[in-house]
């Protein structure tokens, strides 16, 4: 009886840690998990691992920007970070990219988008938490059975997430943080599986 328990509540178990991840601190594993580590440093779920109504997103603020004009670039900081997403998800299977029509989402994830081949697409920012669940709910519609990763800012990539985690990891981005990424994983069938909130790149405030 307690093992049926168990089982029943294994799909509504939510992952809510937090570590950092960089491609020079993947390389210091030891050389029993150095290779698996090295490949996919963020524990990315392998296509394997997701099921035809499953979906697993990959979300991050834009990187560093530049302090002028109202649409501004990447600094170089924030260059730097692109390169090291591209990296840290070189041998991660991805389906699509979402980025706003900005230039320092665009720019976050070029460097990406170039290395895989793909082709981003531009999402609008939502305004509201109902805007941001319809968003999310299209996301998860088109994409059952992918790995999409989805650029932000740092008043919405928190209110994605707490929808992908149904709530269940509510975060806040400071201006001066860029260093966030977030990793949910969504059944059509169990709703929210998992959500985990890690660290890359350059430490940030």
């Amino acid at each position: 009886m307690k093992k049926l328990i168990i089982s029943a509540l294994i799909p509504i178990i939510f992952f809510t840690s937090c570590e950092r991840v960089s491609s020079q601190e993947t390389q210091k594993e030891n050389s029993g998990n150095n290779v698996q580590n090295t490949a996919n440093p963020l524990g990315i779920p392998l296509p394997s691992e997701i099921s035809s109504t499953e979906t697993v997103c990959i979300l991050l603020r834009h990187a560093e920007k530049e302090n002028s004009g109202t649409d501004p670039d990447l600094s170089t900081a924030g260059k730097q970070r692109a390169e090291e997403l591209k990296r840290l998800l070189g041998n991660v299977h991805i389906d699509h990219i979402y980025t706003t029509a900005y230039n320092r989402t665009r720019q976050t994830a070029i460097p990406l988008a170039v290395s895989k081949g793909i082709v981003i697409k531009e999402y609008v920012p939502a305004a509201t938490i109902a805007a941001t669940q319809l968003f999310i709910n299209n996301i998860l519609a088109e994409n059952q059975g992918k790995v999409v990763v989805i650029v932000g800012h740092s008043n919405t990539v928190p209110e994605m997430v707490k929808v992908l985690s149904n709530n269940t990891l509510n975060v806040t981005i400071s201006e001066t943080q860029f260093d966030n990424i977030f990793i949910t994983k969504n059944s059509a069938a169990a709703g929210s599986v998992f959500a985990v909130q890690k660290k890359y790149g350059q430490s940030t405030p």
